[in-house]
């Protein structure tokens, strides 16, 4: 709450206007008077007496009257941003709420729910990225690997197969067929004779056999038996005689390739040149071969394409998507060619997996030419690496061999080594094992041969009838295909053997398409467009969010709930106005300018406003914003500008305008807006020349100020300036002040800072009252009006006048209009001179040639000439012309201030 005296800032300019209409009594009295012996008989002349005034410090001042209403500095009518029911409502009329405050909500149950799935949806499409953008594991590739393998047998076997429906079998064929026949039937024999053994006893060849078997069996025992036994005595001579012929030979490759290693020092020789260069002749011709069948298949692919274009143009999938693209064809475009099949007829088809084999065999023909390209390359490179030195490479690579060569020997050597040394325990145990497998094998002969010799089980009997009715369906397939291959093919087979190899044709090159995605990865495109489906994912949540935030009203500002337009369990629409909010502690006046008052408005200048349904007290206002939009009505252009009524600190700070809208530099207002101890002095010394000046000089809607004191000045007062401590007003540093106290702890008044003795005396001998008015014998009423906190602030709608200090003129030597004249181009006023002779009554004065600035009609500035407390003549010199005079014509008048 502000320590400044509103009452006592604004008192003075009540006065002023009183003094206004005083003024003008007397005016129009001395022209009466005028009038009066101007028209009497000249039987006397009549000498008026010269006025004396005193040139005076002051300020112009230039103020603008307006008009407008009070307004809340803020109001809004809230509303629900869908609709829905009730179901709360938190506030009530007149509460106070805060900005971000939840007043009311809707329910919101299914606004939750889809909150949640648009949550899910986004945590689904960011493990589908997730996926993209991770390695494939090895598990998926080999799947694909196998695709292919299992695709590439299908391929092969319908192209068998249609190869064999297109031509009579050959004879090798029909052999094969019959010999088919005659194997399945050699099987059914056997498993019939398999079925009879087992219903009569063996054979007395059978029980010989697995008597062989056992015998055998016992042979390969008794091998081991004596294998282990060997590993305790010395080695045979056959094996040393092996080991050392191992070392011979490993002895001879060292030797070669030591040979290889000098014979890169020597230059090759002429055949091996030859040789190189017949390499090379054979490259270019397969490169040549390659580029041949690159390019027909390239015009086959053409061919193929023009033919699918134009016999199916008519489909819309096919001209926007295939025929737009370029050859080469990709892997995604062949797959959307073959995704196509489905619901088409056979021709279209066959015409296109034609393109699609078209486009297969020029790539395969493509790679093959660049194959042929690298083997060329190759050539060349070998016959270069002839033809020039041999390379520290080369060298490194024989000096390799060598030591591969002597790694060889030196293992035979080893080896040898190894035999004649005594056997180790690892020899043993291998010999160990060899015993127990060949005593496992003699004890399955023995079983074999016990089972011949016992009664054979129901399961065997089974088994046998099983595997006799398979021998017989093998025979029964054999045969029928015989008869197939013998029988002509129609034309219906036919032609499902070729669809039956385009499918497979095309299940090899998806699966191909599909091992190439994954071994590649996922393509930038899909990848982009997953990220995409992510930002849809995350918008759909922010508009889920933003729907249930939207369900509940908040206050957009602090304020106070002027309206409750709803109730739990209403059924509201959206947009529906439920609350009406407003700032009632912060009150603005809207005012209506014309364009001839604008130009002289700018955002931060102070006024004093009134209004009609409050008597008696005027509050400080400051121009807040001015819009430059203009408003038409009936030919008057008009604009908007905003006043805001001020409050606490914001008041002092202006102290020093508002006392010069009021004619009031002394009192409060002049401590708290004065330049120390001059602006008492000053405001005094104004005097009636102030008060003259009152409402004269303007335009429309405008008017001159008075002269504010000497020493006063515009902006926020020196007390303004001073940093308080927290809970310290004004107000105690002015009652220290009256008190002849220490100031408070941590107050510092500004450097240059003093009361004048007249209001120090008037604060000691009153004090000061609550909120800082002047108390029993100040100016301030018992009301206590002067205390912000007692002025009710205005209401919506209120009419008021507002007065705005539109400039204030630096401090200047100020004279009234009427002692300024005008002689030969030059301006002056006229001074007391001594009288001449010894006759003190006799009048005498001299001109001082003087400089003049800006005039408000009641004042003019003195630039030069003459100092503050000269003494003026007014009426003593009649020559030249008045200044008056000189502001009639519009063109003639001094400027405006601004």
């Amino acid at each position: 709450m502000s320590d400044v005296d509103i009452d006592l800032l604004i008192r003075g300019r009540r006065s002023r206007r009183r003094s206004l209409v005083l003024a003008a009594a007397v005016a129009i009295a001395a022209a009466a008077a005028a009038a009066f012996l101007l028209l009497q008989p000249d039987d006397a002349e009549v000498v008026a007496e010269p006025q004396q005034v005193e040139a005076v410090e002051g300020q112009l001042s230039t103020m603008l009257d307006l008009s407008g209403s009070a307004e809340a500095e803020r109001s809004a009518d809230l509303s629900f941003g869908a609709a829905g029911i009730v179901a709360s409502v938190a506030v009530e009329s007149g509460d106070a709420v805060r900005a971000g405050d939840a007043l009311a909500a809707l329910d919101d149950g299914d606004a939750r729910r889809r909150v949640e799935t648009a949550e899910v949806q986004l945590r689904l499409a960011q493990l589908r990225l997730d996926a993209l953008e991770a390695d494939p594991d090895a598990s998926a590739i080999a799947s694909a690997r196998q695709s292919i393998e299992s695709s590439e047998a299908q391929v092969v076997n319908a192209e068998q197969a249609l190869a064999r429906l297109s031509a009579p079998p050959d004879a090798s064929a029909l052999a094969s067929a019959e010999q088919s026949v005659a194997n399945a039937l050699g099987q059914l024999s056997s498993a019939e004779e398999a079925l009879a053994r087992l219903s009569a006893p063996p054979e007395a060849s059978a029980l010989a056999s697995a008597e062989q078997a056992v015998a055998s069996a016992l042979v390969q025992l008794s091998n081991a038996e004596q294998a282990l036994a060997r590993l305790s005595e010395p080695p045979e001579a056959s094996a040393l005689a092996s080991a050392e012929q191992s070392v011979a030979n490993a002895l001879g490759q060292l030797s070669s390739a030591e040979e290889a290693l000098a014979s890169l020092v020597a230059d090759p020789s002429e055949t091996e040149i030859a040789s190189a260069r017949s390499a090379v002749t054979q490259a270019q011709a397969q490169l040549s071969g390659a580029i041949t069948r690159a390019d027909d298949a390239w015009h086959a692919l053409e061919d193929a394409f023009e033919a699918y274009c134009e016999g199916y143009d008519h489909l819309p999938d096919v001209t926007e998507t295939t025929c737009a693209e370029t050859l080469p064809l990709s892997d995604a475009q062949i797959a959307v060619v073959r995704d196509s099949f489905e619901g088409r007829s056979n021709n279209y088809q066959r015409t296109a997996s034609t393109l699609i084999n078209a486009n297969v065999t020029f790539i395969s023909n493509d790679a093959a030419r660049q194959s042929a390209v690298t083997t060329l390359s190759s050539a060349e490179e070998r016959l270069a690496d002839l033809l020039a030195p041999a390379s520290a490479q080369d060298r490194y690579q024989a000096e390799q061999s060598v030591e591969a060569a002597r790694a060889n020997h030196s293992a035979a050597v080893a080896r040898l080594e190894d035999l004649t040394a005594e056997p180790s325990e690892e020899d043993r145990f291998q010999a160990q094992q060899s015993l127990e497998a060949a005593q496992a094998n003699h004890a399955a002969a023995a079983a074999r041969l016990a089972d011949l010799r016992a009664e054979p089980a129901e399961g065997d009997v089974y088994q046998a009838e099983q595997a006799v009715e398979a021998a017989r369906a093998n025979h029964a397939a054999a045969v029928a295909r015989l008869e197939e291959l013998r029988a002509p093919a129609d034309e219906g087979e036919i032609e499902q053997a070729r669809s039956s190899l385009e499918s497979a044709r095309a299940s090899l090159a998806s699966a191909q398409a599909r091992y190439d995605e994954l071994a590649a990865g996922a393509t930038a495109n899909a990848i982009a467009q997953q990220e995409q489906s992510v930002r849809l994912a995350e918008i759909s949540l922010e508009e889920a969010r933003t729907a249930l935030a939207e369900l509940t009203i908040r206050a957009p500002f602090d304020g106070i709930i002027e309206a409750v337009s709803v109730h739990p369990g209403d059924r509201v629409a959206a947009n529906f106005a439920a609350f009406s909010l407003s700032t009632t502690d912060r009150m603005v006046i809207a005012l209506t300018v014309t364009e001839a008052d604008l130009l002289a408005l700018e955002v931060g200048q102070v006024g004093l406003a009134s209004f009609d349904a409050i008597d008696d007290l005027e509050y400080p206002v400051r121009i807040a914003s001015i819009s430059r939009l203009p408003n038409a009505a009936q030919g008057v252009v008009t604009y908007d500008v905003e006043a805001r009524l001020l409050t606490g600190p914001e008041i002092a700070q202006a102290a020093s305008e508002i006392a010069v809208l009021g004619d009031q530099a002394d009192g409060l207002a002049a401590v708290l807006g004065g330049a120390g101890a001059g602006g008492f002095a000053g405001g005094a010394g104004a005097g009636a020349g102030a008060a003259d000046g009152a409402d004269a000089g303007g335009g429309t809607g405008a008017r001159g100020g008075g002269a504010a004191g000497a020493g006063g000045r515009a902006g926020g007062g020196l007390l303004s300036q001073i940093e308080l401590p927290e809970g310290m007003t004004i107000r105690d540093v002015l009652q220290a002040l009256a008190a002849g106290e220490p100031l408070p702890e941590g107050v510092t008044l500004p450097e240059g800072f003093e009361i004048p003795p007249q209001l120090l005396e008037r604060l000691a001998g009153g004090g000061l009252g609550p909120g800082g008015q002047q108390g029993a014998g100040g100016q301030q009423g018992a009301a206590g009006q002067g205390a912000l906190a007692t002025r009710p602030l205005p209401a919506p709608g209120m009419s008021a006048s507002v007065t705005i200090l539109t400039e204030l003129r630096e401090p200047a030597v100020l004279v009234p209009v009427a002692a300024v004249r005008q002689l030969d181009g030059e301006w002056f006023v006229t001074i007391p001179a001594p009288a001449p002779g010894d006759d003190p009554a006799a009048l005498a004065f001299e001109r001082v040639t003087v400089g003049i600035g800006e005039t408000d009609g009641t004042h003019v500035e003195i630039t030069s000439g003459l100092e503050a407390g000269a003494v003026l003549l007014i009426g003593a010199d009649s020559a030249g012309i008045a200044f008056s005079a000189t502001q009639r014509q519009p063109q003639q008048q001094l400027p405006a201030f601004g």
